[in-house]
């Protein structure tokens, strides 16, 4: 073989090597999402060799998961906004003690106290006092005072003062005739104002005892 044959002979070889060692695109490979910094969770779907699903949201910070994008428009749910998030009025109907919450029957009746007292102001005794006769005249129905205080003071100094405030008013519905085991109290310091408001229109609201009665189910 003549050194003219042994060259074209080497090269053919050459270009054959050079055009078998090309990548060909490989088939069947899940692409992935926008966003994938190639991190994964411990845990997560792509650590454990599952399917990456693509979509906002996507990285570290959704757990490694790659979820879809929920909707976020507005739909109508069906809640009442006065029971919403952030609404600090209670709903009638709970049971308590077996009993079922009444909150309108004595709402007219609640007591205001003075800044930083839980004495009751002599205005306001005619109000336990309809409160005592109601409960006399009604055996089966018990009655639960929540005390309230206004923003002003530390949250463990007005726990205190609106537990005062409601055992106050338990004492002098005993005082009218009110058996004592048929009165709870709760305080709830400075968490539940009537009002929001950061003047003394607001916080003369919220320095408050409230009456609960508490009627069983077969009187409802």
């Amino acid at each position: 073989m003549n050194c003219l044959t042994k060259l074209g002979l080497i090269a053919l070889l050459a270009v054959v090597a050079i055009g078998s060692g090309c990548a060909k695109k490989p088939k069947n490979i899940t692409p992935i999402p926008n966003g994938y910094n190639g991190s994964a969770a411990p845990g997560s779907d792509v650590s454990q060799g599952g399917a990456l699903r693509g979509g906002a949201g996507a990285g570290p910070g959704n757990g490694g998961r790659f979820t879809q994008p929920t909707d976020t428009a507005p739909r109508d749910l069906g809640v009442d906004p006065s029971k919403a998030a952030g609404s600090n009025e209670l709903p009638s109907g709970n049971l308590r003690d077996g009993k079922i919450e009444d909150r309108e029957t004595f709402k007219g009746n609640t007591v205001y106290f003075e800044y930083d007292k839980s004495s009751i102001k002599s205005s306001e005794l005619a109000k336990i006092a309809a409160v005592a006769e109601h409960l006399k005249s009604h055996a089966d129905a018990s009655l639960a005072v929540e005390g309230h205080c206004d923003e002003r003071g530390t949250e463990e100094y007005n726990r205190s003062l609106s537990e005062r405030r409601a055992l106050s008013i338990r004492e002098r519905l005993v005082n009218l005739g009110v058996s004592a085991s048929r009165v709870t109290t709760e305080a709830f310091g400075e968490d539940k104002p009537a009002d929001l408001g950061h003047d003394e229109s607001a916080w003369s609201k919220n320095r408050r005892g409230e009456f609960i009665l508490l009627v069983p189910p077969s009187l409802k």
